[in-house]
């Protein structure tokens, strides 16, 4: 029988299901969410992450020990599937996912500091892209520093107390990405879990490995 998720491969789960509706007033918020695909370093993890976005939607791939797990929100739909392949196991998990989250612990825009007290305190460069400093408080509890860039992406984040970043943005591209990343390939055997409603996720033919 398969096994639900585990830690800490939760805390990307909440990374791929960021709000993105209310941003904080001191922002300046695109009207459309741009569509990238980024390689994103998150302490914790022995290889980057690899994460996808096209409008509301937003694909986290992860790998490690030979599983690869994949996150996939689509807020469209109000559903989050995780994908995990370890072998020649397929296995795709439903779950609800409701609109009015809004914090995750590894946000990558500027959507989930809403609440959040933004400083600007100058202007840096990340991934060879600019972006401006920010000084945050009262994210989940906590303060440190960020850098957004002008698409209000956050390309770094530091919590006061550590060293070195808690995530860091090492390449992005800006450019649309194919749908099918956002569905479950048809060799995945689909979960929906009891208390979804039956949420439909159709899998769809996809090449993308």
């Amino acid at each position: 029988m398969p096994k639900r998720p585990s830690s800490p491969v939760l805390a990307v789960a909440a990374s791929a299901g960021l709000a993105l509706a209310a941003w904080p007033s001191v922002a300046q918020a695109p009207r459309v969410p741009p569509e990238f695909h980024a390689r994103v370093f998150l302490a914790g993890f022995q290889t980057q992450l690899e994460v996808r976005q096209a409008g509301l939607k937003r694909r986290v791939d992860v790998a490690s020990g030979g599983i690869v797990q994949s996150f996939i929100s689509d807020r469209t739909r109000g559903a989050l599937v995780v994908m995990t392949a370890a072998g020649r196991q397929r296995v795709a998990f439903l779950f609800p996912l409701s609109p009015s989250e809004a914090n995750a612990p590894v946000p990558l825009d500027l959507s989930s500091m809403a609440g959040a007290r933004l400083t600007r305190m100058g202007g840096s460069r990340v991934a060879g892209r600019p972006c401006t400093l920010h000084r945050y408080v009262g994210y989940l509890g906590r303060s440190g520093q960020l850098c957004a860039s002008q698409e209000g992406l956050i390309l770094q984040l530091t919590p006061d107390g550590r060293r070195s970043p808690l995530f860091q943005v090492m390449s992005i591209t800006f450019a649309r990405q194919d749908q099918r990343w956002f569905n479950p390939p048809p060799d995945y055997q689909l979960s929906a879990l009891p208390g979804t409603g039956g949420i439909a996720v159709r899998p769809q033919a996809s090449t993308s490995r």
